[in-house]
């Protein structure tokens, strides 16, 4: 029988085990005195690598796209077999009855050229084989190699079949499923049972007579059991206890909590432990996208989501500058997803959110609304404000750059740190939701930034940016794996899994995009499968952010090399994609970037200079689509050819009539030269080409009437294919109209 004490002790105990797990009584946690600090005792309950009797062999697998001769060397102990999966696989373990599971450890192997990372990696448990629970995946910034790795929970389950879903190539080699002795049961007469926790006490300090106060509550609060015992820790040793619940009946969700007391009645270790049986479900987490200072989408739903254990509620509140809040609440689910609707909120103000869960809470203050942009793309979009000379001088007016209105979300450009399958938060490295200033806009996309600068100057409204641009990619990377339009089907799609696809469920504005040049120079796409490859891309998203969702995208600038196939296949996606509503390209035929050449120019660097005019043609787009303004976003476009005897006359969608460019709009200090000394006549039209039935291309002498040009050339008597601004580094692209807007690069040729 317990002393007097002891008993006072125990309630007082029993009382705090409630009062932290009740939301309607707990605002804050009570601890007990004591110098917890000075402690080194460890309490923790075993885990143990649990495999079927006999070992993992070919008949307690079920593989789904692979070999069980590959799937078993995730089970071999060698860490140096990695499988060789050319597709996605599914590999179920049959442990051939139900373990007490409490932890995944795998090994990650070396990741070469043909294998990839482990992002994306999916575990699952079930008792019947039939329905799974997700139990974690594979995400993060930094790809491991070479180790062991660990997923814990916050709580054990009871299981028989474990699933993981493997994307190809992956390096990930063993898996190894923990089970725990440390949770046992005996089932009585009356459906109850008698549950016996095993753990054991590591203590670094001197030898500590403890008391141990244990209980049992369910998942809405409720003691259902005590539990005390007098135990004595052995100094720098392990010391073995157990605590024992008769007659308890089990209900999922039940919560063990364990507290260790020294003889003055303080706590000997940091905290109340609890032991949680509810299906290994996450430990409580926000989604990443969701961060202090964030700029949430205006006049659309409002939604949080993230983790939590399984059966927990989840409490969301929003608290506005002058005191009003919205209070929500939801249920976790089974996978331990959650989600919260706030409802609609208007542009501007300052909130505070607050999210609350199993005793935790997460604060992120600082929050506003206003319209969020997607940029994405590779190097041009990336391309930071501090690395061109014209862009970098904006930022020494900090002043001028500091704007709470602009809120930046800055992904770091990393193109090898894609993930082999989607994954439910993007990396954490970059710049998290901050507001304008000139050390973050230092490193963030130029063309992202001059495009909200020049929106929130208009508008006045709040504008964000999210830039998960990578340089050097493929467009085949931001489109999911085994999608297919077309000529094109995305074979990889690792920038989308962990790019696009985390913020699929955050809503937003629109979408820009500056992509293309690694397609020419590593694909080798014609413009027939870059435009296949465009519209897939924009359909896609749009499929998930809405069918009509405003969406501009860039023609690459003039290079030394020819990229025209590219441009080609830009140009062609305005009229193949699944909704021409809120859709434009930016024509940049007229951008040289730095007029002396060299560095920063179009002639010489592929990452030109003068990145305002992209970001402000850009906003051109928004503003007119999205905000009503009248404002001109293009200069003529193509529509039709008609050949009349040696003359091809080209009919353009135009703003008045067709112009001849001023050459300052144009022309680097090379070409300046060559008008200069009559190689160029800058008074005419030039840059087009004419070609017969050979399709052999050829100079053209062109004349602008009205809406019409009129081509004709020497050496074509007959013309009937036409093209403009072709090539490497077409030398004066001066087509425009009354808007002094460029024509984009355009064939009129049948291209495959």
């Amino acid at each position: 029988m317990l002393k007097k004490r002891v008993v006072i002790i125990f309630l007082a105990v029993l009382s705090f085990f409630v009062l932290t797990v009740s939301p309607a009584l707990a605002k804050t946690e009570y601890v007990l005195p004591g110098d917890i600090l000075s402690r080194r005792l460890s309490i923790y309950m075993q885990n143990e690598k649990v495999e079927p009797v006999g070992g993992v062999v070919a008949e307690k697998l079920n593989v789904n796209n692979g070999t069980k001769e590959e799937a078993l060397k995730l089970y071999d102990g060698n860490v140096s077999s990695v499988p060789s999966f050319d597709k996605d696989v599914s590999v179920v373990l049959d442990m051939g009855v139900n373990i007490m599971f409490s932890q995944i450890r795998y090994y990650t192997g070396e990741i070469t050229e043909s294998i990839n990372n482990s992002f994306g990696t999916r575990f699952y448990a079930s008792k019947d084989n039939k329905t799974f629970v997700e139990l974690a995946v594979v995400q993060g910034t930094k790809q491991t190699e070479n180790s062991w790795n660990e997923i814990d929970f916050s709580g054990l389950g009871e299981f028989r079949y474990f699933k993981t879903d493997i994307p190809a190539n992956s390096n990930i080699s063993e898996i190894e499923w923990m089970g725990t002795s440390g949770y046992t049961k005996t089932k009585s007469q009356g459906g109850k049972s008698a549950v016996k926790l095993s753990l054991c006490g590591y203590n670094e300090g001197n030898e500590l007579s403890a008391t141990i106060l244990a209980c049992v509550i369910n998942k809405n609060g409720v003691l259902k059991k005590g539990s005390a015992l007098k135990q004595n820790f052995a100094a720098k040793g392990e010391t073995e206890f157990e605590l024992l619940f008769d007659n308890l009946t089990e209900e999922d969700g039940d919560k063990f909590r364990v507290a260790v007391l020294d003889k003055n009645g303080s706590m000997a270790i940091p905290s109340v432990l609890t032991f949680r049986v509810n299906d290994a479900s996450s430990e409580f987490s926000v989604a990443s996208v969701f961060t202090e200072n964030m700029m949430v989408q205006a006049e659309q739903p409002f939604t949080v989501w993230g983790k939590a254990p399984k059966n927990a509620t989840v409490e969301v509140i929003i608290k506005n500058s002058l005191g009003g809040e919205v209070v929500k609440s939801a249920k976790v689910g089974a996978n331990s997803d959650w989600e919260v609707n706030l409802g609609t909120f208007s542009a501007g103000g300052k909130y505070d959110l607050i999210v609350k869960a199993d005793g935790k809470s997460a604060i992120y203050k600082n929050i506003t609304f206003g319209d969020v942009w997607l940029c994405t793309g590779q190097s041009n979009m990336d391309y930071y404000m501090m690395a061109g000379e014209d862009s970098a001088a904006e930022l020494n007016n900090k002043s001028d750059v500091q704007n709470s209105n602009i809120r930046i979300y800055n992904l770091w450009n990393k193109g090898t740190d894609g993930a082999s399958a989607i994954v439910d938060n993007p990396p954490s490295d970059g710049v998290m939701w901050r507001e304008a200033d000139s050390d973050t806009v230092a490193y963030c996309s130029a063309v992202g930034y001059y495009f909200a600068r020049k929106l929130q100057s208009e508008t006045n409204s709040p504008i964000g940016i999210i830039n998960v641009a990578v340089g050097d990619t493929e467009i085949n990377r931001w489109v999911k794996k085994g999608y297919s339009n077309g000529k094109f089907t995305s074979a990889d799609g690792d920038l989308y899994n962990n790019r696009i696809y985390p913020f699929e469920r955050l809503k937003i504005k629109g979408i820009i995009l500056y992509q293309g040049e690694a397609d020419q120079y590593r694909t080798h796409m014609s413009a027939v499968e870059y435009r296949d490859a465009l519209t897939g891309l924009i359909d896609s998203y749009r499929s998930k952010w809405g069918r009509d969702l405003p969406f501009y995208w860039a023609q690459l600038t003039r290079y030394k090399v020819d990229e025209s196939l590219v441009r080609q296949g830009q140009l062609l996606a305005l009229e193949t994609v699944g909704v021409k509503k809120n859709t434009g390209m930016v024509a940049l035929t007229d951008v040289f970037g730095n007029y002396d050449g060299g560095t920063g120019s179009c002639r010489e660097d592929i990452h030109p200079w003068n990145k305002k005019v992209v970001g402000e043609r850009f906003a051109a787009y928004a503003l007119r689509d999205c905000y009503g303004a009248d404002i001109d976003v293009s200069g003529p476009m193509y529509e039709s050819s008609q050949q009349n005897g040696n003359k091809l006359i080209l009919t353009f969608k135009c703003t008045g009539v067709l112009r001849v460019m001023p050459k300052e709009k144009y022309a680097d200090k090379i070409t300046s030269k060559k008008i200069k000394d009559g190689t160029l006549n800058a008074s005419k039209l030039m840059e087009f080409e004419v070609a017969g039935e050979d399709n052999v291309f050829y100079d053209a002498e062109a004349k602008t009437e009205g809406n019409k040009v009129i081509l004709t050339s020497k050496s074509v008597s007959k013309p009937i294919y036409a093209r403009y601004a072709w090539g490497e580094y077409p030398e004066a692209p001066n087509l425009t109209d009354d808007t002094g807007l460029p024509a984009p690069v355009f064939t009129t040729e049948i291209l495959d």
